[in-house]
């Protein structure tokens, strides 16, 4: 249900918090949630398979509205993002705001701000992501076609300041998503391990003729590096980057992409790392991960789809069409 201006009926929509072995950040994340001029409003959290039931902890600590189910294993943010959607499915929501725990609602007005950019046309909206102090992090994502490298839009870089503006991606810590077009194009693809998964799944919605949208107006903060090690999240950034080639790029685009990325991406990674080894490492772990699952699957390419989290069997496999990339250069 939408209001005769095309914002989103507030009872339609739900908040998910995703944890997992970070108790006190959920706490604090759930604690913001509540400083919403919405509030209170159905939140979820969903324990991704934490030592410990901290999502039922923190349930009972808060109490309702804040509901609370463990995954019985870690499934990643892919499988607990994708968990959430599914819960707010149920419960017949249009949109949910996906929030992992090391985020904070600092803007009472955000959820407003996100639900106003949210017409029919928009798979996710999402705000400015500020880091812990406050300082700018990401006006949005960025990516490069021919060169296959995703980025953030730094603050002089915004294409406006006043209203929302159309990105390739949102930022995965905060996103209002579309539940309709969640079920459209499958949820986000547990492949993309700890990245790359939300930029997948928007740039999926987008082939489909979707927008994802930043909102200007308001921010949050994201308490970056505090749920994954670092050098742990390089291997995955470096494989996801040329298994996202393999599902979106014709050969040419690919080529271009494995070039950059050894001739680019790779060797500014060992100027700017250290230890340089463990950076080589990464790479050559990412080029053997993929070679092995080109070799299994027998084909390079891969189907550009999500898991069907919505058990319809609605989610569309989009095509790789050059056209149909909404991508930077």
């Amino acid at each position: 249900m939408t209001r005769q201006d095309g914002s989103v009926a507030m009872g339609r929509v739900v908040v998910g918090v995703l944890t997992w072995n970070g108790y006190e950040l959920a706490r604090a994340c759930i604690a913001s949630i509540t400083r919403l001029r919405q509030w209170p409003l159905p939140v979820v959290v969903v324990d991704n398979g934490s030592r410990e039931p901290e999502g039922q902890r923190l349930a009972h600590e808060f109490g309702p509205p804040i509901e609370a189910f463990t995954l019985p294993e870690n499934q990643l943010v892919a499988g607990g993002y994708n968990a959430i959607i599914r819960w707010a499915a149920e419960r017949g929501a249009s949109h949910v705001l996906l929030l992992n725990n090391d985020t904070l609602i600092t803007d009472p007005a955000m959820l407003d701000r996100l639900i106003e950019a949210a017409s029919p046309t928009v798979a996710a909206a999402g705000p400015l992501i500020l880091n812990e102090d406050g300082s700018h992090f990401s006006g949005g994502g960025t990516l490069g076609r021919w060169t296959g490298r995703s980025g953030h839009l730094r603050r002089h870089q915004m294409p406006a300041r006043d209203r929302p503006y159309e990105v390739p991606w949102i930022d995965g810590p905060c996103m209002l998503v579309t539940i309709e077009v969640a079920c459209l194009t499958g949820g986000l693809d547990p492949e993309f391990v700890s990245t790359w998964e939300e930029l997948d799944w928007c740039v999926r919605a987008g082939k489909l003729g979707y927008r994802c949208v930043v909102e200007p107006r308001t921010t949050i903060r994201h308490l970056r590096g505090r749920t994954i090690p670092s050098e742990q999240s390089r291997t995955y950034l470096l494989r996801n980057a040329i298994l996202f080639a393999r599902r979106h790029a014709h050969w040419p685009e690919t080529v271009t992409a494995l070039l950059s990325f050894g001739f680019w991406t790779v060797p500014e990674l060992v100027i700017f790392t250290r230890p340089r080894t463990a950076v080589l490492k990464a790479a050559w772990a990412a080029v053997k991960w993929n070679l092995i699952d080109a070799f299994r699957r027998k084909a390079w390419h891969r189907e550009a789809s999500g898991p069907d989290i919505c058990g319809a069997d609605t989610c569309a496999v989009v095509d790789s069409s050059p056209r149909n990339w909404p991508l930077s250069s």
